[in-house]
């Protein structure tokens, strides 16, 4: 049984073999030859729409015949070369006639169909071709023009080792303190913003010892025109519990409570915010 179906399956391969390798020769002649026709004579009489798409879909029919019998021929024994030109003659040669037999404007949907035929033709059994003969085929192909032809790469000069005897001070850069010195308890900015008079500033409270009650006042002098909306919001120290304890045009008090109490006296950072909104005719406010 083996010794009868080993020539037959070698008969096929011949067979598919030659139909390969002769249709891609019959092709690319013909692309060869049409291309001629079209650029000695340009005067040429123009193929009707109808028979320009026939051609072009019998071309995609030949380069998909080509590609398959050159599959079923076993390839793997061949090198990644000649992969190379079953893959690309026949591509070339469906363009190039397409364009010999193309008379008509791609706007004309017959032109349209005939283009359409052989982008798709050579999108689908190219992408086929290729991944039934696998990436390694592709790879080694595509290696095997580059790989003569590659310089071989400059050695890189060697460097003298660079001597790593600088030092490093480690001598800390002291941060700049932007909040309130140790001897100010209180320090305000007063302002006008657009149709608001904003009192805006830091401000310390102080717990003594065991101490976890506090209140904090906040004087405004003059008095804002009308009643401030207040926040407090703390900066430094043990977290305190804020809670406004009476607001008035003239200052405002807050109501502070430590979470824990100290054993020593502690004294908090608060960033304090008054708004006020300002009447376009406001009387004279009495001094304070």
């Amino acid at each position: 049984m083996d010794r009868q179906n080993s020539p037959v399956s070698s008969e096929l391969n011949g067979i598919f073999l030659s139909l390969a390798t002769g249709g891609t020769a019959l092709l690319a002649t013909a692309a060869l030859a049409a291309c001629g026709i079209r650029l000695a004579w340009p005067s040429v009489q123009p193929l009707p729409a109808g028979a320009a798409l026939s051609i072009a879909l019998l071309t995609a029919a030949w380069c998909a015949s080509i590609r398959a019998a050159w599959l079923a021929a076993a390839p793997q024994k061949f090198g990644p070369k000649l992969h190379g030109l079953i893959a690309a003659v026949p591509c070339c040669a469906a363009l190039l006639i397409a364009r010999a037999v193309t008379f008509h404007p791609v706007s004309e949907f017959a032109t349209f169909l005939l283009w359409f035929a052989t982008f798709a033709q050579e999108a689908i059994t190219l992408s086929l071709f290729l991944s039934t003969l696998g990436g390694d085929t592709l790879t080694q192909w595509l290696s095997g023009f580059t790989k003569d032809s590659a310089p071989a790469p400059a050695a890189s000069p060697s460097l003298p080792p660079v001597a790593e005897d600088f030092a490093v001070d480690d001598q800390e850069i002291e941060e700049e303190s932007f909040g309130l010195a140790d001897n100010v308890m209180q320090q305000l900015t007063r302002a006008l913003e657009g149709n608001q008079e904003q009192i805006h500033g830091l401000v310390r409270a102080t717990f003594t010892a065991g101490q976890r009650h506090a209140y904090l006042h906040v004087g405004f002098c003059p008095p804002l025109p009308s009643l401030p909306h207040v926040e407090l919001h703390q900066l430094e120290g043990p977290e305190v519990q804020i809670k406004p304890g009476q607001v008035l045009t003239s200052g405002v008090r807050f109501d502070l409570k430590l979470r824990e109490a100290s054993a020593e006296t502690t004294l908090p950072v608060f960033e304090f915010l008054a708004t006020s909104a300002t009447s376009e005719a406001s009387p004279l406010r009495e001094a304070c």
